[in-house]
């Protein structure tokens, strides 16, 4: 009888760690963070999405000489993907309220963006805003969309 009951905890505290992974690797599907600026006039706008595995990059410039839409996209690592979420607090960011429209002046906004279970709360502001809740995120999404931008 004791080794019946040993066994049933056992398989009840791995059922119970596996249903606690199924659930994590859920949110991580659910959650995205879009980075990147939407200009006036002819600059037109440049984004990044990044989500727990891919990046994707997407760029479209409505007119002039750079006129076209460009998209691409490739594998996020796990190490990536961690430091992303590890550089901010998702709460503090959710309480943040910037809502710049310099693109009605046909100038830039600089724009973050997370969804996460289909809610979505997204800051607006001017390149040259320092926010100190996103500065570290701000750092690792801008050299990543670097990134996406110089690899054809």
């Amino acid at each position: 009888m004791k080794n019946l009951l040993r066994i049933v905890i056992i398989i009840f505290t791995f059922s119970i760690l596996i249903s606690c992974d199924e659930n994590e690797n859920d949110l991580n599907e659910d959650f995205k963070i879009e980075y990147g600026s939407v200009c006036g006039w002819c600059a037109g706008e440049e984004f990044i999405t990044v989500t727990s595995s891919q990046i994707e990059y997407y760029r479209n410039i409505p007119c002039g000489d750079k006129k076209g839409t460009k998209q691409k996209s490739r594998k996020i690592s796990t190490s990536e993907w961690n430091e992303i979420i590890s550089s901010f607090d998702h709460s503090k960011f959710k309480k943040l309220d910037y809502n710049t429209c310099n693109v009605c002046a046909d100038g830039c906004d600089e724009i973050i963006r997370i969804t996460e279970n289909n809610n979505i709360h997204e800051i607006r502001y001017s390149v040259s805003d320092e926010i100190e809740e996103v500065k570290k995120l701000r750092q690792i999404l801008s050299v990543l969309l670097e990134n996406m931008r110089e690899k054809g």
